[in-house]
């Protein structure tokens, strides 16, 4: 009777140690949290699992060893150091990690195949190492600091962003702005410019009290139209641009051009008589002397091309030794061709050591504004007494400098 029952008691014994065999090669079901923790307290933040990294690295680095996963731990850490690579994610019910890294009083454990199956999700940080072609996805319970790989596979390819399309940029200028009826107006759009690509169009529209006069679309570059105003009104002239990919943009600088067409038995005249102009350049005379160049004028308008400029000034030296401080009074008639200006006239020039009557050219181009507006010049100058001709080299005086009118 009592052989039966050790018998008994050993093929108990054997079914169990089947038993435990078959359990330990099965999955782990984790049902709970917080028993064997790899930190005392709950990480809160993405900085505090980061250090908590940083002063487990002795401990963590047993755990990735005894999960088989060395040769990732340096590259792990690396991740851990940089935030924006760690984010905060649920794991739910049923999800299943590879290995998780715990602790058991101060030893470091490994328990592998691990399914979580509590009722409710827990809060993880996740961050990805990428390694010889594959991704290692690590999360870690917030509330306990367990380190756990959580999947491994081909590092997913990058989706490459369509690169924005750029708006054109649309400049337009519109010459004259105030023109006689039958005379033509030139409307000119060659300076806007694509810088992801090119201009494919340029359209421009003509109002009169918001009633549509001309629409005009050009498909080719320069895009420079020029029309004919016949009835005499104000007009406002409106110019947008579409690249190569079909995107349209009217900036501020084409926003909206007014232009004034007058009887032709009316006179045609600039939009404004006159301006007052000042100038601030540089002038040289071989001789030597050197000075700086101040005047104040006004510039008057006989018509839209020709204009009569008067103008008193200063000239103080800077250097040299043949001629003092001085102080001009001068007159120009200019020629206006778009945005050049070529003028000639005669002026006088008073120093304490001579006082002569020159003889002046000057040529320039307006480089911001428009003419009826306030707007800047580049102009160069050249100026001699008219008895000192044959000793240009040594007294004729050449300079450059900035114009302004108001």
């Amino acid at each position: 009777m009592r052989i039966k029952w050790m018998r008994s008691i050993s093929l108990l014994a054997v079914l169990a140690l089947i038993g435990t065999t078959g359990l330990a090669q099965a999955e782990t079901k984790l049902k709970q949290l917080g028993r064997n923790t790899f930190c005392t307290t709950e990480l809160k933040s993405v900085d505090e699992f980061r250090q908590m990294v940083a002063t487990s690295l002795p401990d963590l680095k047993e755990g990735f060893v005894k999960a088989g996963s060395a040769d990732v731990f340096d590259d792990f850490v690396a991740q851990a150091e940089r935030s924006e690579n760690i984010t905060v994610v649920e794991v739910n019910p049923g999800e299943k990690l590879q290995w998780m890294i715990f602790k058991k009083g101060n030893t470091v454990k490994i328990v592998k195949d691990v399914v979580w199956t509590g009722k409710e999700p827990f809060s993880a940080f996740l961050l990805n190492v990428d390694k010889a072609g594959t991704r290692y996805t690590f999360v870690v319970p917030a509330l306990c600091g367990n380190v756990s790989l959580a999947l491994t596979g081909p590092i997913p390819a990058v989706a490459q962003d369509p690169v924005p399309n750029i708006a054109p940029y649309c400049q337009v200028t519109v010459t004259p702005l105030n023109v006689g009826s039958g005379k033509d107006v030139t409307i000119d759009a060659s300076q806007s410019d694509d810088s992801d690509g090119s201009i494919s169009s340029v359209l421009i529209q003509v109002t009169d009290a918001g009633k549509s006069v001309v629409k005009k679309k050009i498909n080719k570059p320069p895009f420079i139209h020029q029309m004919t105003m016949s009835d005499p009104g104000d007009y406002n002239i409106q110019v947008s641009v579409t690249d190569d990919k079909g995107l349209e943009s009217s900036s501020p600088k084409c926003e909206v051009t007014k232009i004034t067409v007058t009887s032709t038995n009316a006179a045609v005249v600039a939009p404004h008589r006159g301006n007052f102009v000042a100038d601030a350049g540089y002038l040289y005379q071989a001789d030597p002397a050197e000075y700086l160049l101040f005047r104040i004028g006004y510039d008057y308008y006989l018509n839209e091309s020709f204009s009569l400029l008067g103008m008193v000034g200063a000239a103080p030296v800077i250097d040299g030794i043949d001629d003092t401080d001085s102080f001009m009074i001068d007159f120009t008639a200019n020629y206006h061709q778009d945005r050049m200006f070529y003028g000639a006239g005669v002026g006088f020039w008073s120093s304490s050591t001579d006082d002569r009557a020159d003889f002046i050219v000057n040529l320039g181009y307006r480089v911001y504004g428009e003419v009826d507006q306030f707007n800047i010049s580049l102009f160069a100058e050249g100026r001699a007494a008219f008895d000192q001709f044959d000793e240009l080299a040594d007294y004729g005086r050449i300079g450059a400098g900035l114009r302004f009118h108001f």
